[in-house]
């Protein structure tokens, strides 16, 4: 298996309650950290635009940024969450993400159970933030699928 990094957000919702979400990225490596930070704050944003939470930590090798919360929204809850499904654009091997408080202003009103993919909005530039900065566990390009929403009790 390839040496991978990550990149793990976690949110504050408006009970405060933190949850996480992580994602595996490319070795940062001396050549490619400027392009890889980049690649990282592209993909914090562009979930910002999907969720209501606050994100309170970004961490990625050893460095860790911290900002307290709660969120100011109550609506951002960490129960309600993306689940990202994704395939390696390689194996063709499936996988998920989730990410925590959700924002259900984004789902798509013609199927209301996954977020509107293909509004050129902010789901989308999420969708292609997190295939341009993410890896899969194989260390290959992903592919977003499909963006549900979801309740979890963790």
């Amino acid at each position: 298996m390839p040496t991978t990094g990550f990149t793990s957000l976690s949110y504050a919702d408006y009970n405060n309650e933190i949850s996480t979400v992580r994602v595996h990225a490319a070795e940062t490596t001396a050549a490619n950290h400027d392009a890889e930070h980049i690649a990282r704050v592209a993909l914090a944003d562009a979930i910002a635009g999907i969720t209501l939470g606050l994100r309170i930590k970004m961490s990625y090798g050893n460095d860790i940024k911290t900002v307290l919360g709660p969120a100011d929204d109550d609506e951002a809850q960490r129960e309600k969450k993306w689940l990202v499904s994704y395939h390696d654009g390689v194996t063709l091997k499936r996988y998920n993400v989730e990410i925590p408080c959700a924002d259900t202003a984004q789902l798509d009103p013609q199927d209301r159970a996954n977020a509107h993919i293909g509004d050129a909005g902010v789901v989308d530039a999420f969708v292609s933030a997190f295939e341009a900065f993410a890896v899969t566990p194989d260390g290959n390009t992903p592919i977003v699928d499909e963006i549900t929403f979801v309740g979890r009790n963790q």
